[in-house]
């Protein structure tokens, strides 16, 4: 009898328990999303997407763009992976934007990305693209940096990290972007005026440097100042440095940021870093879909400002 009685109290048991762990977990992660998100009051829901290598600067974006969403009546969700063993395609994350019907996007496309054809031509969201520019995507704004501005600033900076023996090298292994023509130009022309020598170093990655190599074990003496033109550029000087036998032979700048250079910034190892003013931009992409909302129409172009950060010279 008891044996009986056991073998009807284990699936009771068993009905009983599940559904209750299951309503556990169920309300455990909607509670965490409405605290995330706040989005059981809000009308409007604002998706921030891209991919793991550019985790910092939308963490930043989506900082701006939450900032504001009040104003909005919105809802700001970011949905970057943490690792890249989580990582998504971009055709993916849009994918995700329409299955939750998003109001509006902010995503952020990289250089590999830009050169290849959008993946959702029919996409039915107003798309607000930050990174790099590309015309095949359907986008409402493109929220970017104003090459001539960046390149004055870098001259600047430059020039007040130089001390008597120090030459400035501008270091550019990208020639993809064909905005650096302007920021290019701008920094010479702006360093003729501070009456500094400089040099351009253009070409691959290991080209580039021999050259500083070179630099460096002619004249021991002379500090380079390495304006680097990209977080790649920025990157490898900063492993290069990171070499006791050339520490202090040079400082860095780096005209960019992402994850790996604010680490070598907070390291020392890179010296300041001029990038495009990324809470603004979130700020900036939430005015542009919601005005495209309400009067069907956006800035096609937007400069979102430029942040400078200093360390020691």
């Amino acid at each position: 009898m008891k044996q009986k009685e056991t073998t009807i109290l284990i699936p009771v048991a068993i009905a009983i328990i599940l559904p209750l762990l299951f309503a556990f977990f169920v309300y455990r992660n909607f509670s965490n999303f409405s605290r995330e998100s706040d989005s059981v009051d809000r009308d409007f829901h604002i998706l921030v997407i891209g991919k793991t290598e550019n985790n910092n600067f939308l963490n930043n974006v989506y900082r701006g763009a939450d900032q504001v969403s009040t104003m909005y009546n919105a809802v700001v969700e970011l949905h970057v992976p943490s690792s890249k063993a989580e990582e998504s395609s971009l055709e993916s994350l849009f994918e995700y934007a329409e299955f939750v019907k998003a109001d509006g996007v902010i995503a952020y496309i990289d250089e590999e990305t830009a050169s290849l054809d959008f993946p959702v031509k029919n996409l039915d969201i107003p798309v607000v693209t930050i990174g790099n520019f590309c015309q095949e995507i359907p986008q409402i704004s493109f929220i970017g940096n104003n090459y001539s501005e960046s390149g004055k600033l870098l001259a600047k900076t430059a020039f007040e990290y130089c001390i008597g023996n120090s030459e400035i090298y501008i270091i550019n292994s990208s020639e993809k972007n064909p905005n650096y023509s302007n920021l290019m130009n701008t920094i010479t022309v702006s360093l003729k005026g501070y009456s500094m020598p400089f040099e351009i170093l253009e070409g691959s990655g290991p080209e580039i440097e021999k050259t500083v190599l070179n630099e460096i074990s002619t004249d021991s003496e002379k500090e380079l100042i390495l304006v680097c033109l990209s977080e790649e550029d920025s990157i490898h000087m900063s492993q290069l440095s990171s070499d006791p036998i050339f520490s202090g032979k040079f400082k860095i700048i780096s005209f960019g940021e992402n994850q790996t250079v604010t680490t070598y910034f907070n390291k020392g190892i890179i010296n300041a870093i001029v990038s495009v003013d990324q809470e603004n931009t979130g700020t900036r992409a939430m005015k542009e879909i919601f005005d495209y909302k309400k009067n069907n129409f956006a800035n096609s172009y937007v400069y979102a400002g430029l942040n400078l950060k200093k360390g020691e010279r």
